[in-house]
């Protein structure tokens, strides 16, 4: 190998030294007993028991040039900028009370953020812990800073290397729901009566006023494929299973409004459980996300309607969302939904890699943590402050595709007609539409919720919610056609969710039954009582009023 000083400009040591080193860095030294001793003492064992012609001299001379030393060659000004630098600043009483002015501004770059947060830590560690100059504090990192001279850095000291997992417990002023936590142990794959139960009674206790927000995480997401929001239990009492879950959408809506509720979906989100999902837009994902929504998924042809009432109003979401594109994304036979799709449609506020997923959910954690009013804001820019580009959309290359076949869907086309027009356009992309058309289960399902989606966009939203339940629990009792499923009366949500069920009871809070939804329209509960009352209102004038301002 060449000993010629290839590496990066201003290198000291050669390839062969370099790889050395690497090796030390490499070195097992808790076999050794060594993982707190002092550099010296693992030099001298490294020299005489490993490598004997490594010049210990130039190792620590390059130990030195990285910024490592023992601790006893540290200054005290070193000493106490890392007492600063490991300070618990999440579980510090009264940290959160400054964190409104790091955010009060709308400068929410990496640096920007970065410096005013380091500034108030400095603050408050100068107030309360013990004397710390900030700009003295910047001038040493900036003259000590290590310098990159190790092309193999990245592989003994990856830049950015992430914790396993977010320490959710020290941010005492946000609620932590743990889905892990929920899920029955025997059972973990499914989302059962008795977890959703459990999950309704923690959002329950989210109200109360020493929480500020509240984050939903699962701490079970590990692995190439980890599981963030597993599906509905589809067996036993469906019907009472979709009740729960529509309980628990609702708490979980009604929750947000009070204060902000942030999902942290690192990892897969089953279709049935879409409707949780979107209770809130302060969603952050990573690469690990992703739903399976395709008509031809075994979980779309089982709970089909999940969230109706969302992506028949996609296009009030932020995003600037074509027309056609839910009935686009309902139609699809195989589309999974990622990140970089989910961001496209304004359903989320954030994407942070796999990677460094724990280390960013504590940031956002942290900005959660300031009281309100701020909280929401500080929480969405901290997102922003994290989050990087998901890449991009599968969906966005199909505009013209979907604004010419799929946008009539939303005025009365059927799914039908899609079908022959498809057939006659002898593309590839067309071509699985067609085959999914002609397949009887896929086809069901496109049907029901293109017609759901016609039906729900001239609803009030707890209407819409009771058609969605309604009709979701028909077509577990086998009702397929859209005919059947939609044309039906509808009875109010209250009376569809106070029906007898096995799931277990919900207690009432301050007198109103749980099913109700916070803001409800008053005119829409008087339209239900009696229609008769409003034959002479313009109804369409006030198709597009939902409770929910998100």
């Amino acid at each position: 190998m060449s000993n010629e000083i290839t590496q990066v400009k201003g290198c000291e040591f050669t390839t062969d030294e370099l790889q050395r080193f690497h090796h030390y860095y490499k070195y097992d030294w808790a076999a050794a007993g060594l993982v707190s001793a002092p550099v010296s003492k693992r030099i001298q064992h490294f020299v005489e028991t490993v490598d004997p012609g490594i010049d210990s001299n130039r190792l620590q001379e390059w130990l030195h040039t990285m910024g490592i030393v023992d601790e006893s060659e540290k200054s005290e000004q070193a000493r106490l900028y890392e007492r600063f630098e490991h300070f618990d600043f999440a579980a510090a009483v009264g940290f959160n009370q400054m964190l409104a002015d790091v955010y009060a501004t709308d400068d929410v770059s990496k640096h920007g953020v970065g410096e005013r947060m380091d500034q108030a830590k400095a603050q408050y560690y100068s107030d309360n812990i013990e004397p710390l100059v900030y700009s003295e504090y910047r001038e040493y990192k900036e003259v000590n800073a290590p310098k990159p001279v190790c092309p193999y850095q990245d592989l003994w000291d990856p830049k950015g290397a992430d914790k396993e997992s977010a320490d959710t417990n020290k941010f005492a002023n946000v609620r932590t729901i743990d889905i892990a936590k929920l899920l029955d142990p025997d059972n973990v794959d499914v989302l059962t009566i008795g977890a959703i139960n459990l999950f309704i009674d923690a959002a329950k206790t989210a109200y109360d006023q020493k929480y500020f927000a509240v984050a939903v995480v699962n701490s079970r997401c590990n692995g190439p494929e980890p599981m963030f929001l597993p599906a509905l239990s589809s067996t036993g009492d469906c019907p009472a299973t979709l009740k729960a879950a529509m309980r628990l959408q609702i708490e979980l809506r009604n929750l947000n409004k009070t204060k902000p509720l942030v999902f942290f979906a690192n990892g897969v989100v089953d279709t049935s459980t879409l409707g949780i999902l979107m209770s809130t837009v302060d969603i952050v994902t990573s690469e690990m996300f992703c739903v399976s929504i395709g008509s031809v998924s075994q979980s779309s042809q089982k709970f089909p309607l999940s969230a109706l009432y969302d992506w028949a109003h996609l296009s009030n979401h932020q995003a600037k969302v074509s027309k056609g594109t839910a009935e686009y994304i309902m139609c699809s036979p195989d589309l999974v939904l990622r990140s970089a799709e989910w961001s496209t449609l304004g359903l989320g506020i954030g994407f942070v890699s796999h990677r460094k997923f724990a280390s960013g959910m504590e940031q956002i954690l942290l900005a959660a943590s300031c009281p309100p009013p701020h909280t929401r804001d500080a929480l969405r820019k901290a997102c922003a402050v994290e989050s990087v580009y998901s890449g991009p959309s599968k969906i966005n290359v199909w505009e013209q595709e979907i604004l010419k076949y799929f946008a009539p869907l939303a005025d009365g086309k059927t799914v039908l007609e899609l079908a022959d027009e498809l057939r006659a356009v002898k593309a590839p992309w067309a071509e699985k539409y067609v085959v999914f058309a002609n397949a009887k289960e896929s086809n069901n399902v496109a049907k029901a919720r293109v017609a759901g989606m016609q039906r729900v966009r001239g609803m009030e939203y707890s209407q819409a919610l009771a058609l969605e339940l309604s009709a979701a629990i028909a077509w577990t009792a086998g009702t397929t056609e859209e005919t059947k499923l939609f044309s039906r009366s509808i009875p109010s949500l209250s009376d569809l969710l106070s029906e007898n069920t096995h799931a277990t009871p919900e207690p009432q809070r301050n007198g109103a039954l749980q099913s109700e939804v916070a803001g409800e329209c008053p005119f829409a509960k008087m339209y239900r009582k009696n229609p008769e009352r409003f034959k002479h209102v313009n109804l369409g004038s006030i198709a597009d009023h939902h409770s929910l301002d998100l």
